[in-house]
């Protein structure tokens, strides 16, 4: 993220826009949905995360590898008034890749070129970052960490699949490949730039004391700073750090391990990264002009690379009490495993042994969600006819067993080992891993119901069944009932009105 922001700093720095520029009046097209946030955000409002605005979903069905999720601007704008806003506009921090996503346009709108082109020229090898890119090829190198994951037990498990967002929705929020070298590269211009009151024209790194600044509380209480500049989270020690990776969701913030505690008070600006088989952390510290990388090609059940950040910080500075992170990390892990268990239990008790309602033939079918261009198959067992799967966007990869829980409900949780394999997030909600067919009259699924995430869509995300003839033809049938009904109402208040004028009628001809 921060690449992408110094991607725009360079063009505030040309004069091309502002740190204060509307989004309306870049991209006008984005005032005509008529949606509050929308209509006042600024630059810097989409790089600080402080539009309120929830990922949540697009991430989620983005998982296991569903990365090709490819809006145009145009379609992002039709789009713009139904991303989920739980929090008001500029009110707290929520992070999520809209933001960054709208920030790539707009730098491919001014300059006339993709994303990952103009950082490449402007940006990466001016400053000698050779192997940094937003458009890597698999084909063509093999300089590409091949990724992991790590089971329950610790046994290390090879992941099938390398995520290339070039172009995609999520291509500026995680879309970059790099080496410690070149983000040591990276780490060390952004330090010297933001020391520079007087930028010269050579300086390839520009508008940076305002890229590392403080625009946004992150989780807020907080004495000490916990803040979100633009792609950059800064956190004075000792407080708590770590809190845009995987470590974070295993501890509430109370619970939170302090970093730097019983130390010297030093400002540390950081970020972390991720996705299926990799993981990252970047550190900096501008008071003494250091730096620490981590690059992970494997996921663990705790982020590894949080930990072993934390580590080396604790040895570049002579931390006066070392703390235990392989304890931390099997407190992590073993959280992380009841998470799942929990899981189990909660989808037992919620059971209801039992045949489903309807034949397992009746709930087969593809269903389709036009908004985000996502679509979810459930198919019978090749093993056994008595059994349904279910697959995301029709991968084979992501296919996965569909158990009948009650009524017209069914659910494909997995266990902790299972989720890790498939390269998908470990979520242990079991509203997540529940999805409710709608029936229709002649007792075939119509629709399916997907509580994806409560947060952002309480009443959960609608596939309709694919067989559009069919589909067509009973909202049509629905539409006609409608059509009936309200000709009935009308009917029956217009015969009221009739009976209701002969009745004055009659009452004025008897007074006469």
């Amino acid at each position: 993220m921060s690449m992408v922001a110094a991607g725009i700093g360079k063009l505030v720095d040309e004069g091309k826009l502002q740190w204060t520029t509307l989004l309306r009046e870049i991209i006008p097209e984005i005032d005509h949905t008529g949606v509050y946030w929308a209509h006042r955000a600024t630059v810097s409002d989409i790089l600080a995360h402080r539009c309120g605005l929830d990922g949540g979903i697009v991430t989620l069905l983005a998982d296991g590898g569903n990365d090709n999720i490819q809006p145009s601007l145009e379609e992002l704008l039709m789009t713009i008034d139904r991303i989920p806003s739980p929090l008001p506009h500029r009110a707290s921090w929520l992070i999520g890749p809209w933001g960054y996503t709208l920030a790539a346009h707009i730098i491919e709108h001014i300059s006339g070129k993709p994303l990952h082109k103009y950082l490449q020229y402007q940006v990466f090898r001016p400053l000698g970052m050779i192997s940094t890119t937003f458009g890597p090829s698999f084909e063509e190198s093999n300089n590409v960490a091949e990724p992991h994951t790590s089971l329950g037990n610790g046994e290390v498990y090879p992941l099938t699949f390398q995520p290339n967002l070039a172009g995609t929705l999520f291509e500026a929020s995680r879309g970059a490949y790099s080496t410690v070298s070149d983000l040591l590269i990276w780490a060390k211009e952004t330090m010297a730039a933001s020391q520079n009151t007087e930028v010269s024209p050579n300086t390839v790194l520009k508008q940076i004391p305002q890229i590392l600044s403080n625009h946004i509380a992150m989780h807020s209480p907080s004495l000490l700073e916990r803040s979100y500049g633009f792609g950059w989270a800064r956190a004075q020690l000792p407080g708590i750090v770590g809190l845009l990776g995987g470590n974070s969701a295993l501890w509430e913030m109370p619970e939170q391990p302090v970093f730097g505690a019983g130390n010297q008070s030093r400002l540390m600006i950081y970020h972390q990264g991720g996705g299926p088989g990799y993981s990252s952390f970047l550190a900096m510290f501008p008071e003494t002009q250091s730096a620490v990388v981590v690059l992970m090609n494997t996921t663990a059940a705790t982020d590894a690379a949080d930990w072993i950040a934390r580590l080396l910080i604790e040895g570049l500075f002579d931390f006066a009490t070392p703390t235990d992170y392989v304890r931390l990390a099997e407190e992590g892990r073993i959280r992380a495993l009841n998470r799942f268990t929990t899981l189990q239990n909660r989808l037992t008790e919620e059971r209801i042994q039992g045949a489903p309602p309807l034949s397992l033939k009746c709930y087969v079918g593809k269903y389709n969600n036009e908004k985000y261009k996502y679509m979810l198959e459930v198919t019978l067992s090749l093993e056994s006819k008595s059994e349904l799967n279910i697959s995301f966007q029709g991968l084979e990869s992501q296919c996965f067993s569909l158990r009948h829980c009650h009524d017209h409900v069914f659910e494909w949780s997995m266990s902790f080992d299972d989720v890790k394999k498939s390269g998908r997030y470990d979520i242990a909600d079991p509203s997540y891993y529940k999805i409710r067919f709608e029936i229709y009259p002649d007792n075939r699924a119509s629709r399916i119901i997907w509580n994806i995430h409560n947060a952002s869509v309480p009443d959960g995300l609608t596939f309709e069944w694919k067989d559009e003839r069919l589909a067509e033809a009973w909202r049509a049938v629905r539409a006609g009932m409608h059509r009936f009904m309200s000709n009935m109402i009308h009917l029956e208040f217009a015969t009221d009105l009739r009976i209701n004028r002969y009745l004055d009628i009659a009452a004025a001809r008897n007074l006469s």
